[in-house]
């Protein structure tokens, strides 16, 4: 019979590995083509693929479990060096599931960035030190929210533990007042703990839901002034705009789906007293550990200057031809970006 237990514990490993092998190979064709074709767009992108190898670290040395009883879900460190029970730990598992939400924040660097490209902004020119700073305090900002929420309103206190003990023994064998967890209980509770999970869940679910709204918006926004410009751009400039802004969205769509929908379906099912059953835990954090391989190829596959190198084709001669544009700017009669 199969141990789907063990697969589930050893898949996340396997998207760690791949990460590794996928994103320095990503890193290596951005720096080999044309520095001016990218332009400092290549640092938003290298940006991005040290994110992706720094989250697949933590979600090979800080792997995590994700229940749910009755209406409590809770989630814990299920192996390796950080499983005790400490404060220091905690803090630990709070980072962890921080790094979920930090992927928002590298996203939004990058339709920033979009975004001050088309309307001609220094920030991605002469100024990009004050653009990086900016995406740095980006990034801490989703860290920060998120981290706080997890640590002093998501942490299990003593009678969340009482509430699974029974459940969470049987299932594991090990008692969960030895184990750190980030828990909210919706009913069956004191007011205070139900007054911590409810807005814990309200903040996350907020959090998420907002940034999403933002993405759709620059996307939104970016497409608008592409399209003012046309009239002004060459069509192979204003075709390679469109081709980064289609990258971004598919580079986007893949954590909601593989991070943001997880996130919201493990702790919301509780709610409703729902169980699905493990193979739904399974997926979630699974689907979790995936992103950080999935989203540099989708990137790669969706460019065709990096697929067709990966593919090995050649490009059509009269691509070949001409000055190329960088992705940090847009040829008109008067203005570049």
């Amino acid at each position: 019979m199969v141990d789907l237990a063990l697969i589930y514990k050893q898949i996340p490993k396997m998207f760690g590995t791949l990460a590794f092998i996928v994103n320095p190979v990503f890193v290596y064709l951005i720096f080999t083509e044309k520095s001016t074709k990218f332009g400092n767009y290549r640092y938003v992108l290298l940006y991005f693929a040290t994110f992706n190898l720094v989250y697949s670290v933590a979600n090979v040395v800080i792997p995590i479990d994700i229940n749910s009883h009755r209406y409590c879900f809770y989630l814990f460190i299920s192996d390796g060096l950080f499983v005790e029970q400490s404060d220091l730990h905690l803090h630990i598992l709070s980072l962890r599931c921080a790094l979920v939400a930090a992927s928002y924040g590298v996203l939004m660097s990058h339709f920033i960035y979009r975004y001050l490209v088309v309307h001609d902004s220094k920030l991605t020119r002469e100024n990009f030190h004050v653009f990086v700073l900016i995406s740095f305090g980006v990034f801490v900002g989703y860290i920060t929210v998120w981290h706080l929420t997890c640590y002093l309103l998501g942490s299990a206190k003593r009678e969340i533990k009482e509430y699974i003990r029974e459940d969470f023994g049987k299932f594991y064998g090990i008692d969960p007042m030895d184990r750190n967890m980030i828990s909210c209980l919706y009913n069956e509770g004191s007011q205070s703990t139900l007054i911590r999970g409810w807005t814990s869940t309200i903040i996350w679910t907020t959090v998420s839901a907002l940034t999403i709204c933002v993405f759709l918006k620059f996307a939104h926004m970016i497409m608008k002034k592409l399209n003012k410009m046309a009239g002004t751009t060459s069509r192979k400039t204003s075709n390679f705009q469109v081709e980064l802004l289609r990258a971004l969205i598919v580079q986007t769509v893949i954590p909601i789906f593989v991070s943001f929908f997880p996130c919201v379906i493990s702790f919301t099912i509780p709610i409703f007293n729902l169980d699905l059953g493990r193979p739904i835990n399974y997926v979630e954090v699974i689907a979790l550990g995936a992103f950080a391989f999935c989203d540099p190829v989708a990137i790669v596959m969706c460019l065709p200057i990096f697929r067709n190198r990966v593919l090995c084709k050649k490009q059509v001669a009269k691509e070949q031809k001409g000055v190329e544009k960088p992705a940090n700017a847009v040829d008109s009669k008067t203005t570049t970006l």
